[in-house]
């Protein structure tokens, strides 16, 4: 009998690609583009001052509530995940259960991240960790390119947007645009505190940071509508082109409900608002918002159903973005439709991502989109990428599937990192492997045109060009 062929390497170079043209269109055209990295949560510190990072542990684990979420799934004890374990214990403890996480998206980051940052194929458990430990540690004392700016540059990044309260003084984008560093750094305009609930959130305290760097008294609704516009105004100026809106559900504008400048003296004074009124109050601003972004022609972001804090003893206890924030089962729909009309009906519906955090609204959100499209833009209303909890394989392959089959892929601005990480850019390398898996795929059943100038087009455009020029950067003569 003929000998078994081997079994192929873990995440070996054609991981994902089934067939021959997805093989030529992944690493013939996706793999070597450069990224847009149009939504992350990276500190803008640590860029400007091109951190370098003492071991593996403060570059993996220190703020991964992905990771976090699987040690605490294996049973792992909170001293060795946010506690006063030393960096080793943590490292060793999150090496241990990755053979129970097979599947899961972070084992696969992370094999991805040692194959591509430190060169090792090793795979990572109990008995490796040590010797994974000792040689990426030595890597990242040795190797001057394994700082930010270096592993940035490895990654061929272009363009990353941080996220960013209106109350920032932007000082961090200022030097960094002063320094001309080759890549380009730009805040995100997040005005939650506005539009979210947050428990013992104070309110106040806010607005005079907000009077603080906008430089404007603010004791009425008006006055506070007029700081915000200001530090619109700002953030514009430090090349942002993007607000962002972290919303467990789109509010409804209430016509039965009290004025907007009673509902903003309660909030000043830190009393409890009824969801009516607050409701009212973050569509407002909400819609403020898009007449500004509509005027400069930024794109609003809408990261819709997140329910946070859900363990609350342990929310407590380890803080916010800690791993205790869930898929909500808020409808999304309806509110969503109700927020688009009227902004539509306002005339200040301009680019729009919307990202579902809840696989089982994904159609009917995707369908409703395409119902607010229009010639300002092709694909001006996104159907974000697969977001959070929806970032695996299957649900990046769901996202693209639902796409295709309800609006136009060749639209999309294709895939962010939403990451605290500076290795997390092996995310835009799976989301590409996925995308010419797809397409590959169906080409060669005969289900779209096998087309290698026309694949080609499309996943250049997806992966690259389609967000390069989708917001609007290279458009701006007013950059700092």
């Amino acid at each position: 009998m003929p000998s078994a062929s081997p079994a192929p390497e873990y995440l070996h170079d054609d991981v994902f690609l089934t067939t021959s043209t997805a093989r030529a269109l992944y690493h013939n055209v996706a793999k070597e583009l450069p990224i847009i990295d149009f939504h992350t949560h990276l500190p803008q510190d640590a860029i400007l001052e091109d951190q370098r990072f003492e071991n593996l542990s403060e570059l993996w684990l220190e703020f991964d509530h992905y990771k976090w979420r699987l040690m605490r799934a294996c049973g792992v004890s909170e001293r060795y995940i946010t506690g006063d374990a030393s960096p080793w214990e943590k490292f060793e403890a999150f090496a241990s259960i990755l053979p129970l996480a097979i599947g899961n998206p972070v084992h696969h980051w992370a094999h991805l991240e040692l194959r591509r940052v430190f060169g090792i194929t090793t795979v990572l458990n109990k008995g490796s960790a040590k010797a994974v430990w000792d040689e990426t540690n030595a890597q990242l004392a040795s190797d001057p390119k394994l700082s930010v700016q270096g592993l940035l540059k490895h990654f061929k990044v272009e363009l990353v947007c941080t996220t960013d309260d209106p109350t920032d003084d932007l000082l961090t984008h200022r030097t960094i645009a002063e320094k001309n560093l080759a890549i380009q750094v730009y805040p995100t305009f997040r005005p939650d505190a506005l539009t979210t609930r947050k428990e013992g959130f104070d309110f106040s305290n806010w607005i005079k940071q907000l009077e603080l760097n906008s430089k404007q008294k603010i004791s009425n609704y008006s006055e506070l509508l007029r700081a915000l516009e200001s530090r619109h105004d700002s953030f514009h100026e430090h090349g942002c082109r993007l607000s962002d809106h972290g919303l467990n559900a789109m509010p409804l504008k209430s016509e039965s409900a009290r004025p907007l400048e009673e509902i903003f003296q309660d909030r000043l004074s830190n009393k409890p608002v009824c969801d009516t009124d607050w409701q009212t109050f973050a569509f407002d601003i909400l819609l403020h918002n898009a007449k500004w972004n509509q005027q400069k022609g930024w794109t609003m972001q809408l990261h819709l159903g997140p329910q946070r804090g859900v363990n609350t003893r342990m929310a407590k206890q380890c803080g916010a973005d800690s791993g205790f924030d869930t898929m909500g089962s808020t409808p999304q729909t309806e509110a969503l439709i109700s927020a688009l009309n009227a902004f539509s009906e306002a005339e200040v519906l301009g680019k729009t991502i919307v990202y579902n955090l809840n696989s089982v609204e994904s159609e009917p959100i995707c369908c409703a989109l395409q119902n607010f499209q229009s010639d300002q833009k092709a694909g001006l209303i996104q159907y974000g990428p697969a977001w959070w909890h929806l970032d695996h394989a299957r649900g990046i392959r769901a996202q693209i599937d639902i796409l295709s089959s309800l609006g136009a892929i060749g639209t999309t601005v294709g895939m962010l990192t939403d990451s605290r990480s500076f290795t997390s850019y092996v995310r835009h390398e799976y989301y590409r492997r996925l995308l010419c898996q797809y397409l590959g795929d169906a080409a060669e059943r005969g289900e779209i045109p096998n087309d290698p100038e026309s694949l080609h087009e499309l996943i250049t455009n997806i992966c690259y060009t389609n967000p390069r020029d989708y917001f609007g950067w290279a458009e701006s003569s007013s950059l700092i």
